[in-house]
């Protein structure tokens, strides 16, 4: 089971559907933001705050990738700072100097941390997808831009989010205040995130049917005639 995106592989044993892993859980479906989230944290849905998510690389596929280096990340929170509040959320222990930025989070409350955020800049792929879906603007830096295609769909075909290489990193800064100091960025991302889940499905709703009648499912959903707009 794989997005759409994915398609150009053309494997005889996939079934592609129009969505992404992440929509299957944000879909506005399945997801409604918790405001009272934010009360926790001293917050309130008018406040402008930034997130930066760092990760560990040590999984096996990031055998020899990386992101940020320690002097694009105060360069990066600089110019954020001049916005509003920088909360920094990471997978592994946090440079000293950056830890009064430090948000003890719950895992189960970052989505909607995340959606009430006027921004997410990164070096993660699942959480820069994560905020394309829900609309939010998000910024990529890291060796893996430009290699997966979901993300490249979510930039190229929809400009929810934007990824940069590390020798990219002024590039992104430059594209970042762009985005900052455009009062009408809320209003234009909900329309592209509007326009992606105009071509999208609620994933889940598809799985659910799919193991519901499976094997049966499985025929089915091959067939050309096939039609996912009954997932919308």
């Amino acid at each position: 089971m794989s997005p759409d995106s994915l398609k150009y592989e053309k494997r005889n044993n996939a079934i592609y559907y129009p969505g992404t892993h992440e929509l299957s859980y944000l879909h506005p479906k399945r997801f409604t933001p918790n405001p009272e989230v934010l009360k926790k944290y001293g917050l309130s849905i008018d406040d402008k705050y930034y997130i930066l998510r760092f990760t560990a690389f040590k999984a096996h596929h990031d055998i020899n990738e990386g992101g940020m280096n320690l002097n694009q990340k105060h360069e990066l929170i600089n110019l954020l700072e001049q916005y509003g509040r920088v909360f920094i959320t990471t997978e592994r222990e946090i440079d000293p100097e950056f830890e009064r930025y430090r948000i003890p989070i719950a895992p189960y409350e970052m989505h909607s941390f995340l959606a009430y955020s006027q921004m997410l800049v990164s070096d993660s792929q699942t959480m820069s997808s994560e905020a394309a879906v829900l609309g939010v603007p998000s910024f990529r830096c890291n060796t893996f831009v430009g290699r997966l295609s979901v993300l490249e769909e979510e930039e190229k075909r929809y400009g929810l989010t934007y990824g940069f290489l590390p020798r990219q990193f002024d590039w992104m800064l430059d594209a970042i205040e762009r985005v900052l100091q455009d009062n009408e960025t809320k209003a234009k991302w909900s329309i592209k995130r509007n326009r992606m889940l105009e071509d999208k499905i609620d994933v889940t709703a598809f799985w659910v049917w799919f193991i519901d009648n499976y094997p049966e499912s499985v025929k089915e959903v091959k067939r050309r005639d096939f039609d996912f707009g009954r997932f919308k």
